[in-house]
């Protein structure tokens, strides 16, 4: 069975839902047109706050958090069926992987249901949800990524490897750098938190794109075994 389009799709479709309803606000008048990577316009929370977007939004990000929970639960299958005489420790990081994985999901779900909803408790919640989604995710890719060097996968390529290394450490030289300029000079930081935001969100996809390609170089399929009576 082929599973690479699950990876496939947890790669394109938030990065379709978040900019399809970025066009849909800006065309009715809730966010202004411009680029919100260069301009800092406006949030992704923006863009899904108010109908219409905000039904697309759901609509399309509640089935990518599905996806994703797919996505990790198949990586720790496949890594588990390859680590089966690797150490304890080996196996400590394919779970915590899947854990993190599908925490970070329960995170975006517990953000996209209440986008749009007044009261500091939906608040609250809205910033647990974006926490959780971002780091867990963050924390999962790296796991996946040292899961996958270690075992030294064939057929991947170790410059595909290598290209994952890249937005790995540009995820955390950028999240550093939020935290040091909202520091600095919070003020100005305001002025390109935004921007950050969709910077940070498109190479945290990215890493998915490249699962990809590292379940495509493997020639990975999902084999169902019927079990004997």
């Amino acid at each position: 069975m082929n599973i690479r389009p699950v990876a496939f799709l947890a790669a394109l479709l938030p990065f379709f839902a978040v900019h399809a309803t970025y066009l849909v606000a800006a065309g009715n008048g809730t966010v202004e047109w411009c680029n919100p990577y260069l301009d800092s316009c406006t949030s992704i929370s923006a863009t899904g706050r108010k109908p219409p977007a905000s039904y697309l939004f759901r609509a399309l990000m509640l089935p990518s958090a599905v996806l994703m929970m797919a996505y990790w639960w198949l990586n720790h299958a496949w890594l588990g069926s390859i680590n089966t005489r690797s150490s304890a420790a080996g196996q400590r990081a394919n779970n915590w992987m899947l854990g993190l994985g599908l925490l970070a999901c329960v995170g975006l779900i517990m953000y996209v249901t209440v986008l749009g909803e007044r009261g500091d408790a939906w608040a609250v919640q809205r910033r647990v949800g974006t926490i959780l989604f971002f780091s867990f995710t963050f924390l999962a890719q790296l796991l996946l990524l040292a899961q996958l060097r270690r075992l030294n996968v064939p057929g991947v390529r170790r410059g595909l490897l290598g290209l994952m290394a890249v937005v790995c450490a540009t995820l955390l030289v950028a999240g550093l750098a939020t935290v040091v300029l909202d520091a600095w000079n919070g003020a100005w930081y305001a002025t390109v938190e935004d921007a950050f935001e969709w910077v940070l969100t498109l190479l945290l996809q990215s890493n998915f794109l490249l699962g990809y390609f590292v379940w495509r170089q493997a020639g990975w399929a999902l084999t169902v075994k019927e079990r004997a009576m």
